[in-house]
């Protein structure tokens, strides 16, 4: 376990209305993955959600991201891939990972769609034909025509106080949006941050491990954010392993 877990962090009261993305059940994160790969963009949707959950990217993040961020030139999907600077909000670069197999199995369905859609097709060996500068999410279908979709201009203070600019992709963040709402999950885009890092706690992962996931400076900040809801069970067989047999 995490060296560093604040008692005020596992005896909070979650309130309601407090902005916290939140954290769903296995069976609710089904329904969302079901509700995503319907209609006829659910191979890019459930590729979306799989990234935002699996990898714990920020909706931004994932919007950015090109072919030649998620495939080798030799063809190979990633398992280990690099966020560059300019996708994040931190302005730093960092690792990310595709490792689970629906998550693998996600992306490699959307890429062979790619393929079958004649999207951004090169005729070339590399990148599986791709175009690799070209966004591997954030494209959309308008008839029988493909386009990238539209970044616009959002400003942000950071940290420091200093005022920042950064682009933000207003579609996807309601696509995924209404895919939450309809699934039942009345939360942002964050969601799948949140989730990622609290799963990976109730398993037992250091939390500097989940901070490096994140990307965070530091474990306060994964912690002073609440990324991770308390696990009141686990805390509760803690204390009763603790003072066993002590009267």
């Amino acid at each position: 376990m995490g060296k560093y877990r604040p008692v005020n962090r596992l005896i909070r009261d979650k309130k309601k209305g407090e902005g916290k993305a939140e954290v769903p059940t296995k069976k609710r994160f089904k329904q969302i993955l079901w509700m995503a790969s319907r209609g006829d963009l659910g191979k890019r949707n459930l590729a979306i959600i799989w990234t935002l959950f699996g990898s714990g990217l920020r909706i931004n993040e994932v919007a950015k991201l090109r072919v030649r961020d998620l495939l080798r030139e030799t063809n190979e999907l990633r398992t280990t891939f690099i966020i560059p600077a300019s996708y994040t909000k931190t302005n730093k670069s960092r690792a990310a990972y595709i490792l689970a197999k629906p998550h693998i199995n996600a992306i490699e369905e959307w890429l062979r769609e790619m393929l079958d859609q004649n999207i951004c097709v090169l005729e070339n060996d590399e990148f599986r034909g791709l175009n690799p500068d070209w966004p591997i999410f954030a494209i959309t279908k308008k008839g029988k025509s493909w386009r990238k979709m539209a970044f616009r201009d959002k400003k942000y203070k950071d940290a420091n106080g200093n005022v920042r600019t950064t682009k933000v992709c207003s579609s996807m963040q309601t696509l995924v949006s209404e895919i939450f709402k309809n699934s039942g999950l009345p939360s942002g885009t964050h969601a799948g941050r949140r989730t990622l890092a609290t799963w990976l706690d109730q398993k037992g992962v250091e939390l500097e491990t989940i901070q490096r996931i994140l990307g965070h400076s530091d474990p306060d900040m994964t912690l002073a954010f609440e990324y991770i809801d308390p696990n009141f069970e686990r805390i509760n067989d803690a204390f009763q392993q603790s003072f066993k047999n002590i009267t």
